[in-house]
């Protein structure tokens, strides 16, 4: 049997045992005596001195070991590891349930699930609960997500969170589930606290035992007054990793927004796991739930290959559109299907903003502005049909309505004090895109008020300084080129290959040395809330000198050019390469003004809706309606859906005034889940006796063998109840020895020895 205190702080209160000590000294203090006449029939005899003496000393220990007893019942002792203790005291438990909730818990094998069979044990563990326990439940994923925000005595109540459990569906990170449940087991009152785990024992959930989050388990697990135990359920079968598994990569676009009746290809890697030399499967693709007949792919895979599928189609219509790519169903379907959503456009609207409030007057025999060569780029009045439509535009005549029907905005030297920057601040946050074009005029202090000016929370939005500008117009020699291996952004992945574009052979003449924020100290590099991202150079000249510097500003991205786009400053207009460069510019510029395609631990996020709707419905993959928050107003409107738990494609439900949109088969979303358990991997043998070892993790095979262990392990009873009642015993008895001493303690004269018979007197006189 071993004793433990559950406040062992509250021991600091024994200090108090220091006040009777020192009220016995003070009374012990001497006085002088005043002898007096009857003085000697007050004295008492030495055995009632004795006895006062004892009675103060006892008084003196009665009133230390009630002070201890009352700070040591403060301190909440409780003893275990007594048969006899546990009959008399049933022992309440502090159950946390954490359940696997990745997608090999979907695995079709057998008649029932593990995810199924990890669902029956929970409802038996809570069967055989009593009523003074408390249970919580997690469903871990990705995330832990609490079905029970705390242990609840109503099983009730969490056998409905339970039926409320979606499908698994993406990775679960078990270690951050055992870490959430330590937590709520620490802030517990019980003598006893215990953590399952129900999983399929995929090696992928589980962190190595020496890694930082096991460690951070460790020290949480240690801080703990008491005890917590660890334990998991296999719920899986031990032939999960010997099945034929096909599955489907995450898909991937050419461009994530185009333009009617263009080309667009998407592409994927399928892949086979299983113990056939060779498998065939067929790759089905479907656009909008109309599948392709004449693009199915018929693949040969080799255990563990991937081979690459594409498919190339056209929109006709515009609008958004959802592409499907899956494989027939296996064992493990949490992977046999991917989707993306394309959102076309009939043109990519461009303005052009030029300096000064009005329309600039092309002088005869002028060398022609960038604003010029944009303009014409981009489409020609003359054609019906364009992929962009260019608008050119004074900037002083540049207003939230115009950049609100705008996708790229091509801004042309530095602007000037009259502009609107927080306007082009929220322009970029919500999912437009600003490139800065130098112009002739502009100076370096030009560009220093340009920094200045426009800030985003005392931040700078411009990334780079212009520090100079380099002029080589004179030697051709000396003019510097691209370096076209340099070309790091998506959208300039094409002109890398020099054998396919005659990028190589401009010369450049005339630009600005910028300054990347490696070279200066400035707070404009500072990540504020994941809106002002840090620089990034997007491509360089073969000088080394940055060409792009790109940063990403909320769902928008800022792009800083060193050079104009002109005749003058360089040759590039006048080059094959130069119209495809300017259009594959804008396409990898084009931002949705909210992202259709993330990630599923990823938010979903909707901006510029066409109303504003005093709620947003979003219809899951489930068929359940979920409820956006709202955040922000006006232009900085935002509706925010987090903590999505399914992959699939999400519909978003406007209802303007009253009137249903059509907007939910216009706005869908799609959340791609991670497929790291394709080719499945139990823990060894040797993997669960490091966990046993290291975190004393027991192992079982059922939810019986764990309510066993429940039943016979030694928990513990607090028996502060016990002590209090020993404190108001011992302030009874207090009470009496000090009424006792008080009443006849002191008054008690004690006689020694009886008086001696006095001697008959003598008669006066004799008889005869």
């Amino acid at each position: 049997m071993t004793f433990s205190l559950l406040n062992f702080g509250m021991l600091a209160g024994l200090m108090a045992v220091t006040i009777p000590i020192v009220v016995h000294l003070l009374n012990r203090r001497r006085y002088d005596v005043v002898e007096w006449g009857a003085m000697q029939f007050l004295q008492l005899g030495e055995r009632t001195r004795q006895r006062i003496k004892l009675s103060d000393l006892l008084l003196l220990l009665l009133r230390i070991a009630m002070i201890s007893l009352l700070v040591l019942v403060f301190t909440r002792p409780f003893v275990k590891g007594n048969t006899f203790i546990r009959s008399l005291y049933p022992e309440p438990i502090d159950l946390v349930i954490v359940i696997d909730g990745s997608y090999s818990m979907g695995w079709t094998g057998e008649a029932i699930t593990p995810h199924a069979r990890a669902i029956q044990y929970t409802h038996n563990l809570l069967d055989n609960l009593t009523a003074v326990d408390r249970v919580a439940i997690i469903d871990a994923r990705s995330r832990p997500d609490l079905l029970t925000p705390a242990p609840l005595t109503d099983t009730a109540t969490a056998r409905l969170e339970l039926e409320k459990l979606q499908r698994p569906d993406g990775t679960a990170n078990l270690i951050a589930g055992v870490t959430e449940a330590c937590k709520l087991l620490t802030q517990s009152f019980s003598t006893r606290r215990e953590i399952v785990v129900l999983t399929d024992r995929q090696a992928i959930s589980w962190e190595n035992p020496d890694s930082a989050a096991w460690n951070e388990f460790l020290k949480l697990r240690q801080a703990a007054a008491v005890p917590i135990g660890l334990a998991g359920i296999d719920v899986g079968s031990p032939t999960m990793n010997q099945f034929e598994n096909f599955q489907v990569g995450k898909l991937k676009l050419n461009r994530d927004m185009t333009v009617t009746d263009t080309v667009v290809s998407v592409s994927t890697l399928v892949g086979y796991s299983g113990s056939k030399s060779e498998a065939d499967v067929e790759l089905v693709w479907s656009v909008d739930g109309q599948q392709l007949s004449r693009e199915t792919d018929s693949l040969q895979l080799k255990p563990g290959e991937e081979v690459v599928a594409e498919l190339t189609t056209r929109f006709s219509d515009a609008g958004s559109h959802v592409i499907t790519a899956s494989v027939p169903d296996d064992s493990l379907p949490g992977d046999n299907v991917a989707q993306i959503v394309v959102d076309v456009l009939e043109q990519i609207p461009v303005v052009v903003a030029v300096p000064g409030s009005e329309e600039p007057q092309q002088i005869q025999g002028q060398e022609p502005e960038s604003d010029f060569y944009l303009t014409k780029v981009f489409g020609n009045p003359d054609v019906e049909r364009a992929w962009a439509n260019s608008r050119r535009i004074p900037q002083g005549k540049v207003d939230a309505a115009l950049l609100r029907e705008t996708r790229v905005l091509f801004w042309i030297g530095p602007g000037d004090e009259n502009t609107d920057w927080d306007m082009l601040t929220d322009f970029l946050l919500n999912g437009g895109s600003v490139v800065l074009v130098p112009d002739h005029d502009a100076t370096e202090s030009d560009y220093e008020v340009l920094r200045d000016s426009w800030r985003f929370e005392d931040q700078r939005v411009v990334p780079v300084r212009f520090a100079e500008k380099v002029v080589r117009r004179e030697d051709g020699e000396t003019r510097s080129h691209f370096d076209l291996l340099s070309f790091s952004s998506a959208w300039l992945e094409p002109f890398r290959d020099a054998e396919k574009t005659d990028l190589q052979d401009v010369l450049i003449s005339e630009y600005w040395l910028l300054e990347t924020p490696e070279k200066f100290d400035d707070d404009s590099t500072a990540d504020t809330d994941d809106v002002l991202n840090p620089a990034a150079t997007g491509a360089k000249f073969d000088s080394g000198r940055p060409w792009l510097i790109e940063r990403n500003v909320g769902r928008g991205k800022l792009v800083v050019s060193s050079m104009a786009i002109d005749g003058q400053s360089s040759d590039l207009v006048r080059q094959r390469g130069f119209v495809p460069l300017m259009h594959e510019m804008i396409f990898g510029l084009t931002q949705t003004s909210s992202q259709r395609n993330i990630e599923l631990d990823e938010p979903l996020i909707v901006q510029q809706l066409p109303c504003q709707p005093l709620n947003l419905t979003v219809l899951g993959p489930d068929e359940r309606r979920l409820k956006a928050q709202r955040a922000g107003s006006g232009d900085r409107l935002t509706w925010r859906l987090g903590n999505l738990k399914l992959s699939g494609l999400y519909q978003v439900q406007v209802d303007c005034d009253g009137a249903a949109e059509t907007s939910a088969s216009e706005l869908p979303f799609y959340a791609f889940a991670d497929r790291d358990e394709s080719e499945t991997a139990l823990l060894t043998a040797e993997a669960q006796q490091e966990f046993r070892e290291a975190f004393g993790m027991n192992w079982r095979v059922n939810s019986g063998e764990v309510l066993e262990d429940l039943a016979t392990a030694s928990g513990g009873i607090e028996i502060w109840p016990f002590l209090l009642f020993l404190v108001t015993a011992m302030l009874i008895g207090e009470l009496f020895i000090t009424r006792r001493m008080v009443q006849g303690g002191h008054h008690q004269i004690e006689f020694d020895q009886q008086p001696e018979a006095e001697p008959a007197p003598e008669p006066a006189f004799a008889v005869e």
